[in-house]
């Protein structure tokens, strides 16, 4: 790859080659060949087409039809029609709240139906599976909503090394990502292994480093060296982020996303050891009897689930 400076200090570098595929002559063998067994980002289009929401959610819909909708958007209590506005008006010198991570599930039954079923390049996903989902749902289908300027907080990977799967609707987005073998440059929040409380056991998924083109150069010196890839996400467009893959975003014209976590062969192992070790902490089932299980479900799914 072509890495390139971002800017005139000494590093990071990125590349912004991606490679972007048409579900439809992509496919699923070849989808999980090439991308998600060897955890490789790609960008699929058209893969969400069935979506009633692909030409129906626009902001003027948002704010017609759920303009009352109350949200709470960093700290604050806003209606949705209030949100729109001020997302609509954003800058990058005055960013509207930006509203992420929020449950599709505690959104109206009618919206939610707008982006069902979840495509199939989100598959397979072993965290819908019964032997997973039976006591309580492993997977986070998650809203953004946000206006020009907005960034998310934190570079990171998602928790227990599970993959992301990001749907553009509405907007462009800027991503930002840098494959697991970069995690020494990227100075991880904390050090679980010298935790001694279960409260202080927290997943080793956060950088410290919370902005990528004005970070301290002094304190973060090592990020100099860091290699990532940096591109944009259209409307109609889905991106699998896979496994352990540190990742941010900014926006760069308003934007609507839904996001959900996965896991499956290619990332069970890791998804397990997390689990086991940071989800289970502190709760009474002994950590090796869920590893042990999640073992056993891991060899079950990798042989008869379709999922």
């Amino acid at each position: 790859m072509n890495y390139q400076p971002v800017n005139v200090r000494s590093g990071p570098t990125f590349s912004q080659e991606i490679d972007r595929h048409e579900w439809t002559q992509l496919g699923c063998e070849r989808y999980v060949r090439e991308y998600v067994n060897p955890l490789k980002p790609v960008i699929v289009t058209g893969a969400l087409d069935h979506w009633a929401a692909s030409n129906k959610w626009t902001f003027e819909f948002f704010k017609t039809c759920y303009g009352d909708l109350l949200l709470k958007v960093d700290g604050r209590e806003l209606s949705m029609a209030q949100l729109i506005d001020e997302v609509i008006a954003s800058t990058p010198e005055a960013p509207a709240p930006y509203l992420r991570n929020y449950l599709v599930k505690n959104l109206p039954a009618s919206l939610q139906a707008d982006i069902s079923p979840m495509p199939s390049c989100t598959r397979p996903n072993w965290l819908e599976h019964p032997l997973m989902s039976a006591r309580a749902p492993m997977t986070y289908t998650e809203l953004y909503i946000g206006g020009k300027g907005a960034k998310f907080p934190v570079l990171h990977y998602d928790g227990l090394h599970t993959h992301a799967f990001l749907m553009q609707i509405q907007g462009v987005k800027e991503y930002i990502g840098f494959a697991p073998d970069q995690t020494q440059y990227v100075y991880v929040r904390g050090d679980p292994a010298k935790a001694r409380t279960t409260q202080a056991r927290e997943q080793p998924n956060i950088s410290e480093i919370s902005d990528i083109d004005n970070w301290d150069q002094n304190r973060f010196s090592l990020f100099g060296n860091a290699k990532g890839i940096r591109f944009t996400l259209h409307p109609g467009e889905t991106l699998f982020m896979p496994s352990g893959w540190w990742h941010t975003a900014r926006i760069l014209s308003p934007s609507i996303t839904i996001s959900i976590n996965g896991a499956n062969a290619a990332n069970w192992s890791d998804f397990r050891q997390d689990f086991s070790r940071y989800y289970m902490a502190g709760r009474k089932l002994p950590i090796w009897a869920v590893n042990t299980y999640l073992l056993f479900v891991g060899k079950w799914l990798d042989l008869f689930a379709t999922l």
